[in-house]
């Protein structure tokens, strides 16, 4: 598989600020399906190419995994299948336990941070496992003790009285993404771990995977909200929509398209059929 970035982020110098939104770097999928330590480096817009089976819808729905989660999904609701997402030829550990483990990069403001999960499949769908990390910092860890109970110990720092406070958090959401919710903000150490977290946070809900059906884009389409959907079932509605009232953006992707082709572009347009739709 094959990854093509544009505006891919440069190494950094610790503390070197970074401008702009907070955005995703990397994917990592440590064990993951077909992928084992596989790091996929992201850029404003990345396509992820090669021939069919070389695993790019799996890493497609592990990023957008990742998106969900940060989201506040439930690891139910973004992992249908978990037993899919079990790395080929796994085997259960003593306990039965298999599972697989993902995690990603974002950079901001507070430099390069880093998220790894693990998730339990088998013999229950949990997350088990996450790390959240800075400059070389653990800031947020959380493992599982109690495989009875539906929590997972987590420990943050504080840098503080004490180095870092430890709770119970739920084992099917994001302990990253329920940090707001848990950390008061009174030390250095927590403002850091606050900012680490929300920087995490937007990254991940800026995310957006698209994996287009070329047979699903070919047929009229009613209109809608004109965003675009995850296969791009709805292109004609978006492309008809964004013509329509936002010239900037059309003009924008017009120029794409005509670098793109060989062939003079002199505009890309969509229309209403009688039936209502495009």
């Amino acid at each position: 598989m094959a990854v093509f970035s544009s505006e891919l982020s440069p190494a950094r110098l610790p503390g070197e600020a970074c401008p702009g939104r907070p955005q995703v770097t990397e994917l990592r999928l440590s064990a993951f399906a077909g992928h084992r330590r596989v790091a996929l480096p992201l850029g404003a817009l990345t396509f992820f190419a090669g021939p069919s089976g070389c695993g790019k819808t799996t890493a497609l729905r592990a990023y957008e995994a990742l998106a969900r989660l940060g989201g506040g999904a439930g690891v139910g609701e973004v992992f249908p299948d978990p037993v899919a997402c079990v790395p080929e030829r796994a085997r259960p550990d003593a306990q039965r336990r298999r599972g697989f483990r993902i995690g990603c990069t974002a950079d901001g403001p507070e430099g390069p941070v880093r998220l790894d999960v693990a998730v339990q499949a088998e013999p229950g769908l949990r997350i088990v496992g996450e790390r959240l990390s800075a400059g070389g910092l653990v800031l947020l860890e959380t493992a599982l003790r109690d495989p009875s109970r539906p929590f997972v110990q987590a420990a943050w720092h504080t840098a503080g009285q004490s180095p870092v406070t430890r709770a119970p958090l739920p084992d099917d959401r994001l302990g990253t993404a329920l940090l707001p919710l848990r950390v008061a903000g009174k030390t250095d150490g927590q403002r850091r771990v606050l900012a680490a977290a929300e920087q995490m946070v937007v990254a991940l809900r800026s995310v957006f995977a698209c994996d287009p059906r070329p047979e699903r884009m070919r047929g009229p389409v009613p209109v809608g909200s004109g965003r675009l959907l995850a296969g791009c079932d709805n292109l004609a509605e978006v492309l008809w929509r964004t013509r329509a009232e936002c010239g900037r953006r059309h003009g924008q992707l017009v120029a794409a398209v005509r670098a793109g082709c060989a062939g003079e572009v002199a505009d890309v347009v969509a229309e209403v059929l009688g039936d209502g739709t495009v």
